[in-house]
C-alpha cells in the first residue's frame, strides 16, 4: 500500500510539474505577444500626435488668413 501511495504522490508531482512548464510558456508567448501589440499601438499613437500637430498649424494658418482678409 505504501508503494502506491508513493507512486501516485510521485507521479503527481511530475505531471503537475510537466503543465507548469507549458502554462509558463503558454504565458511568455502572450508577453511577447502583447509587446509587440504594444509597440505598434505606440507608433500610431505617435503617427497621429503627429498628424494632429500639422493639423492645428493648418488650422492655426487659415485662421490668419481669413482673419488678414477681414
Amino acid at each position: 500500500m505504501k508503494k502506491y501511495v508513493t507512486l501516485f504522490l510521485a507521479a503527481t508531482i511530475v505531471l503537475s510539474g510537466c503543465g507548469k512548464s507549458q502554462e509558463k510558456e503558454d504565458l511568455k508567448n502572450n508577453i511577447k505577444k502583447y509587446e509587440d501589440k504594444n509597440k505598434k499601438l505606440k507608433k500610431q499613437k505617435d503617427q497621429l500626435d503627429k498628424e494632429n500637430k500639422e493639423l492645428k498649424k493648418k488650422s492655426k494658418d487659415l485662421e490668419k488668413e481669413v482673419n488678414a482678409d477681414s
